[in-house]
């Protein structure tokens, strides 16, 4: 049966199956023309989510996530911007990017203009972001002077709000933003409503409760203990628009995680409790020639880790608070602008009590840092476009925790070239900085990450970057083809080199749990897309290599970042089989993660000491992953407004046994041995209902 696999995966993305032909006048996608009343042409609308993109950067209507696979009732975006070349992830359940190889804590992850600092829900399954909640998602890898400082990439949300072609225009008036979402399932529900009471005001708001263990707590098995879980997260927005040249927006979120853990084994129990939140008010005034946004932020991200373990306890808080302003104006082919930035930080902060011994800790003390910033940017066209050039900079000046003072300056410049009707080619050159970094014990979408910032010690974050892009479509535009090459070469990358038990057992310093030094990312990724027909989705593959080098550690020669895959193959399909039903795929299948394993082990004063080899000198198996969905729609003809239906998904359809990573491992007998730990290693089946009026 296995050696039919790549023969269905083909027949799938070219969309020829006889059956399809015969549901064809049927299915919702097809348009039908009238050409002078003499002609009729019957052809595919473009439903691929990801129309107008290009190699770097991709644009999605949040609608069109419906035609992707919605895995337990949903379909996450940040799920499928990890499926795109050159963005990488160190495991499945990791919610973060890793973009051309930079690490979670280097990527931008915005609403609006304001910054979600953990958009994750627990081991990734669910981000921060309600999809029914926004209109678009923005993504890109290309270095941007109106950026945040960041070394890797930006995902920008952009909730609904009233459009700029005119409060009374035709467009507005077809453009049905009112109405509400229900989807209720085993596992989370969530609801969005959208109100309109005229032109000028709009109204949308969403909450999102799950309730994991109620079905599925003997799936939340963690390494052989019950893992307990919830979450939920609410947003609201408001835009305003009392005339033709002024619009006002309001939007916020809120978000809440709590978790807990116990091992019997050990005595342990641990209690992870996190909350972010993120808004914005912005004031636009809008010209003919010009355009200027002004913005106020607010954003925080808090973290409350407790462990209990046989007489020690232990409690890790910290937080990020920003508060700042923006303006941006945008005129023909300028684009200026600045910022300024106040941000309050508690670095991790650990607080121990042991009954057997005395430790002391290096208590971190929150800080106060200011960050100012000014962009400008010009594109210039010319033989009607071919040829586009665009210069960049961006000029920064930060004051750290420790009030010391940092100036920067981040030049960009971008060249594409239009070489045929529907091919164009891309060069980008580009100088970014960062102050305000993330670290922590694991990148698993716990709450064990914690920002600081850049100080005497611990210096600001720089990289430098090339990337070579190409886009194609086929003159239909029924078929694209994206590939991205890039080389970025790092300064004062940060590592974590502790784990949670060096915190009981040693004292604490924050300076000395982190190392420093050198980065090499590069790589490219290629990307095939169906955009039309019957069939649609994306066949990706990536190549990247993720070096690092330390001067304290005891290699001399570089070595590859915790996340690193070298080699990594997504495919993502949706097949609308009836005019009602929808089949949809996901799957990947990638090289493992590195690790430094444990090569002897040994007793001293009763206590297991481990004597590991060479740093991330070794890989995890290969991941493999498949999703599978079905979709059915139940509307009725004459209920145009009123749509309802339900999804069935399953995670993990093959049950693949995936490592996470690998531990030491000791049981009450007194053996011990060096074993790895999984998680969902079960197909985890979900069933919703949904309601969209």
């Amino acid at each position: 049966m296995l050696k039919f696999i790549p023969y269905y995966i083909y027949m799938l993305l070219l969309g020829v199956q006889t059956s399809i032909d015969v549901h064809a006048q049927h299915v919702d996608s097809l348009r039908q023309v009238d050409i002078a009343g003499e002609a009729s042409v019957t052809a595919w609308r473009n439903r691929s989510p990801l129309r107008g993109s290009s190699a770097g950067r991709i644009h999605w209507e949040m609608k069109q996530l419906q035609t992707l696979p919605q895995i337990l009732g949903n379909a996450d975006p940040l799920r499928y911007v990890q499926s795109l070349p050159t963005v990488q992830t160190s495991t499945e359940y990791d919610a973060g990017l890793h973009v051309q190889g930079c690490d979670m804590g280097q990527n931008a992850f915005m609403m609006g203009g304001a910054t979600v600092f953990n958009p994750s829900h627990l081991l990734g399954i669910f981000s921060a972001f309600n999809a029914s909640h926004f209109e678009t998602l923005d993504f890109t890898a290309l270095a941007g002077a109106a950026q945040p400082n960041r070394l890797g990439g930006v995902v920008q949300m952009r909730p609904f709000a009233i459009k700029d072609g005119g409060v009374d225009s035709l467009a507005q008036r077809e453009r049905k933003v009112e109405g509400a979402e229900l989807n209720v399932g085993p596992m989370s529900s969530q609801g969005t409503i959208r109100v309109r009471p005229n032109g000028k005001l709009l109204f949308v708001a969403s909450a999102r409760q799950a309730y994991m263990n109620l079905l599925y707590g003997k799936w939340l098995d963690f390494d052989g203990s019950p893992l307990r879980y919830s979450f939920g997260d609410y947003n609201v927005t408001l835009s305003y628009r009392p005339s033709m040249r002024h619009r006002f927006d309001l939007n916020a979120y809120f978000g809440q995680d709590r978790a807990s853990y116990t091992e019997g084994e050990h005595l342990m129990h641990v209690r992870l409790n996190w909350l972010n939140y993120a808004a914005e008010a912005s004031w636009r005034v809008m010209n003919k020639s010009w355009q200027l946004t002004q913005r106020l932020v607010a954003s925080g991200y808090q973290n409350d880790f407790r462990l209990r373990q046989a007489g020690q306890k232990m409690s890790l808080p910290s937080h990020i608070r920003q508060y700042g302003y923006q303006a941006e104006w945008n005129c023909n082919s300028w684009q200026i602008g600045g910022s300024y930035s106040l941000y309050q930080i508690l670095p991790q902060s650990p607080q121990i009590e042991s009954t057997y011994t005395q430790i002391e800790a290096d208590r971190q003390e929150k800080g106060v840092a200011h960050e100012a910033n000014v962009y400008a940017g010009w594109q210039y066209d010319w033989h009607d476009g071919q040829w586009v050039l665009k210069p960049e900079g961006r000029v920064t000046y930060y004051r750290d925790v420790d009030q010391k003072s940092w100036f920067s300056i981040s030049p960009m410049l971008t060249l594409s070239w239009q070489a045929a009707p529907q091919h164009r080619l891309g060069v980008q050159l580009s100088v970014a900085n960062q102050y305000v970094q993330q670290t922590g014990f694991t990148s698993l979408g716990l709450p064990t990450e914690f920002w600081f910032s850049a100080s005497h010690e611990l210096k600001p974050q720089r990289a430098e970057g090339l990337s070579l892009l190409y886009d194609g479509q086929t003159p239909n535009n029924a078929w694209a083809f994206t590939a991205n090459a890039y080389v970025k070469r790092l300064h004062h990358q940060k590592e974590y080199k502790d784990n949670v038990l060096d915190l009981i057992n040693e004292a604490y310093s924050l300076n000395k749990s982190l190392l420093q030094g050198r980065g090499l990312n590069y790589g490219f990724g290629v990307q095939l897309t169906r955009q039309s027909g019957p069939v649609t989705g994306w066949v990706g593959y990536a190549f990247g290599r993720s070096l690092r080098k330390f001067p304290e550690l005891r290699e001399r020669s570089s070595y590859p970042a915790n996340h690193e895959r070298v080699h990594e193959f997504n495919l993502v399909a949706t097949w609308q089989a009836l005019k009602r039903v929808t089949f949809t795929c996901s799957a990947v299948f990638a090289s493992g993660t590195p690790f430094t394993s444990a090569n002897e082990f040994y007793l001293m004063n009763g206590y297991v000491v481990a004597q590991y080899g060479k740093h991330n000198g070794c890989h995890l198996p290969w991941y493999k992953r498949v999703d599978m969905a079905v979709n059915v729609d139940l509307k009725q003809k004459r209920q145009r407004h009123f749509r309802h239906g339900f999804n069935v998904s399953l995670f993990n359809a093959f049950g693949f046994n995936n490592p996470l990573f690998y531990r030491l491992r000791i049981r009450r007998d007194g053996n011990f041995r060096f074993a790895p730990v999984c998680f969902l290693k079960y197909p985890l089946p979900s069933f919703s209902y949904y309601i969209k009026y």
